[in-house]
């Protein structure tokens, strides 16, 4: 149930609904009450509506009040306790703590940068009332999201030696808290998954346009690349936990045995279909190298990074949304080529059947006309389709990669059928069609990458 709460820090209690059912700690509730006086010293009661907690932070749909008669003030509290996610490896528990200091200097360092180049009013975001962290003593204020890479000696205390993980006591008042406001009472919008074309085209015009801020402006990509990302992307395999690319040919090995009763006669024949995993495996590093530009690449710009359909709210209505959508979670943004977003987007939004009518080939030109219609005159054409096609292909293997290793080591049916009512999961993990038609497209794809390795190689050893 609610309950508006009142009080000093000491006196809180906190009740609300919540998705997962689960009360918050008391640090959380202290937390919250502390930055919603920040952002109003005169708040003097909340109560929470909804209750969301993700892999890696909680989310508060929050009403605060001044007093009793007072208007609420609609507010989205986004909060990340490390010690909460203390059970994780300190590789994927460093990543999270990496999350929200990335998006916390997104919305403080970089987002006034970007609107100095938005020239239409765009809000890009919801308002953002506050946004700071603590995470002394985890890491330093210079250190690279990069993963750490152990060698088969090394412990975690080696890799951080103020952090053990059989002793969290270095988590205990470490925190990222962002608070903005609610994006659907303050313009309003709305959110869906998966995406019909309309609103699959207006985020992909909404995406190109935010890449046009940053795109080849070489001070803004420095600084992204020194303060959020070197590797822009949540999925990116300079992010990601070593042991993802261990088991890579193990899942694929698995999948193929778990999906072949349900699929279409014949798919996994083929002995390159049979070897995929093998095939990823060794084209992965070249993958990751052509889609890891520096500030000052001719192609490089600023990428969100987990740009999924739940990180978008939509205004306007299904039929005709507008072209301004209102993007949130910035928690992997860094350097990277536009298209890695536009890959990992239609993964996520597109259904088979739409797929099957054309709808990839439709999103990756208006991606590509959307850029053109939003660069500055002296750098329309600098990126020409014949690129960013190319570098499409090389983003689509790059995210089936890490869904793989990710998302469908030990999946079974029944796995899909599972996570097919949960919006936040891609359709390909929601859906064993959308899967198959994934990695076919990834097979296809890494033929004419691997076909460019052997030349490269051919040519080299001449």
């Amino acid at each position: 149930y609610q309950r508006r709460v009142h009080g000093t820090l000491s006196e809180c209690l906190f009740f609300f609904e919540t998705r997962t059912q689960m009360p918050p700690s008391v640090q959380t509730a202290n937390a919250i009450l502390t930055s919603l006086q920040k952002v109003d010293p005169t708040i003097t009661s909340w109560k929470t509506t909804t209750h969301i907690e993700q892999g890696s932070a909680e989310g508060f749909v929050i009403e605060a009040y001044q007093s009793e008669s007072s208007d609420a003030k609609h507010l989205f509290v986004k909060y990340v306790d490390p010690k909460k996610y203390s059970d994780k490896a300190w590789a994927d528990l460093r990543r999270t703590i990496h999350y929200t200091r990335t998006e916390v200097r997104f919305y403080t360092e970089i987002l006034p940068l970007l609107k100095e180049n938005v020239f239409d009013g765009w809000d890009v975001c919801p308002q953002i009332y506050l946004a700071e962290y603590n995470l002394e003593g985890l890491m330093e204020e210079n250190e690279s999201t990069e993963a750490q890479n152990p060698s088969a000696s090394s412990s975690s205390t080696e890799l951080d030696p103020k952090y053990d993980e059989n002793d969290v006591s270095a988590l205990e008042g470490r925190y990222g808290i962002i608070v903005m406001a609610n994006a659907e009472k303050a313009n309003p919008c709305f959110q869906r998954a998966p995406l019909r074309q309309p609103m699959a085209v207006a985020a992909i015009q909404a995406i190109a346009k935010f890449h046009a801020t940053a795109f080849q402006k070489e001070h803004i990509l420095t600084k992204v690349a020194d303060r959020l990302c070197r590797y822009g992307g949540s999925y990116h395999l300079k992010n990601r936990n070593p042991k993802e690319m261990l088991h890579l040919i193990s899942a694929w090995e698995g999948f193929v045995k778990e999906i072949t009763p349900v699929a279409p006669n014949g798919f996994f024949d083929t002995p390159k279909m049979q070897d995929l995993g093998k095939r990823l495996h060794r084209a992965a590093e070249y993958i990751a190298q052509v889609l890891s530009p520096s500030p000052s690449d001719k192609f490089a710009t600023i990428v969100h990074g987990d740009y999924k359909a739940m990180n978008i709210f939509f205004k306007g209505s299904e039929e005709d949304p507008s072209p301004t959508p209102i993007l949130i979670d910035f928690a992997s943004t860094g350097v990277g080529l536009g298209v890695s977003d536009v890959a990992m987007h239609i993964a996520h939004v597109a259904l088979p059947a739409d797929l099957e009518n054309g709808l990839e080939d439709l999103l990756v030109k208006e991606y590509y006309n959307s850029l053109q219609e939003a660069l500055p005159v002296d750098l329309k054409n600098a990126y020409t389709e014949v690129d960013v096609v190319r570098h499409y292909q090389f983003a689509v293997v790059d995210y089936f990669r890490f869904i793989l290793g990710r998302q469908w080591n030990k999946a079974t049916v029944e796995v899909f059928e599972k996570r097919s009512i949960d919006p936040n999961f891609a359709m390909v993990n929601r859906s064993v069609a959308a899967a198959l038609r994934f990695a076919d497209r990834a097979d296809r794809y890494l033929t004419m990458i691997e076909d460019e390795m052997d030349s490269l190689e051919t040519l080299a050893s001449s």
